[in-house]
């Protein structure tokens, strides 16, 4: 009862240092959860240091594409040698995280440049609201448009679609262009050619942000673009990692509940030592300030 009645005390006596003990307390709860968690799903947790394929491929999907109108002058043919890209500053001796495999061209330099990937993915693009199928599509995607703000490059995509009789929307897709805009998973897709040869279409992609000004796609028709996820390129974090993250939420709520058992040796011991104290004796001819 004693206990009792001096929580009672404490509570009605000290409301901002209940308020500090319950934040404690639930932040505690909450990083104990958390560690099970992690515990309970070690092979499913995304690294999120890597931006792996998938996320590249959400970011493309969320893009718009507007479409040349009828009589367009806009489709061409392919040729790379005439074609040039803006030109990247140049940077002294850095080594560019990207898995490169025998499809993968890259400068002779090693400063920064441009580098070609081919890869394959489950593309479809929709004219109209159908299916654009046996036809070739070419962009020059701003770096603005990728999330790098300021940043004056452009990414060249290039998707080869299937033709109609194709059981399924694998695309062949090249990319060109600075290797930082490329995603620097380890896991990367399987491998295709582009045929170099063949006409297409340009058109032009854009953030939700360049779609809704004035003037987007006046002149032509608007498209959507989905890439399909792949589970196979997905990048977790290693055991190593989980542990290491499990380890500081051990050493952080062992701090949380010393402090939680401070609060209490004083909610418990603090009053009463308080009452045990010498007592305060007022002169006869003295009058409190305070009665």
């Amino acid at each position: 009862m004693a206990v009792c009645s001096s929580f009672r005390e404490f509570v009605g006596s000290k409301p901002p240092l209940v308020v500090f003990f319950s934040s404690i307390a639930i932040f505690a709860l909450t990083l104990v959860s958390v560690s099970l968690y992690l515990q309970s799903h070690k092979t499913e947790i995304l690294n999120p240091d890597i931006k792996d394929w998938n996320s590249f491929y959400s970011t493309l999907s969320s893009l718009e594409i507007c479409f040349p109108a009828r009589g367009s002058s806009k489709v061409s043919k392919m040729n790379r040698s005439r074609r040039e890209l803006p030109r990247e500053p140049k940077i002294e001796s850095v080594t560019l995280p990207v898995s490169v495999d025998s499809n993968t061209t890259i400068g002779t330099n090693s400063t920064q440049s441009n580098i070609t990937v081919s890869v394959l993915a489950d593309v479809q693009v929709l004219k109209a609201r159908r299916h654009l199928v046996g036809t070739t599509l070419h962009t020059l995607l701003p770096a603005k448009h990728l999330g790098f703000k300021g940043d004056m490059n452009v990414l060249e995509v290039t998707l080869e679609l299937p033709s109609k009789f194709a059981k399924n929307w694998t695309t062949c897709v090249m990319f060109t262009g600075p290797a930082y805009l490329l995603p620097d998973s380890p896991v990367t897709p399987a491998n295709c050619s582009v045929a170099t040869n063949k006409e297409h279409v340009e058109v032009d992609m854009g953030g939700a942000w360049l779609t809704e000004r004035e003037g987007w796609c006046e002149d032509g028709m608007e498209g959507s673009l989905m890439i399909a996820p792949q589970d196979e390129l997905n990048v977790y974090l290693s055991e190593g990692d989980i542990t290491l993250i499990q380890l500081h939420i051990l050493y952080t709520t062992v701090l949380l509940c010393v402090t939680l058992v401070l609060v209490l040796l004083y909610l418990v011991c603090g009053r009463r030592c308080c009452l045990r104290g010498p007592a305060v004796v007022v002169a006869a001819d003295k009058v409190p300030l305070n009665p």
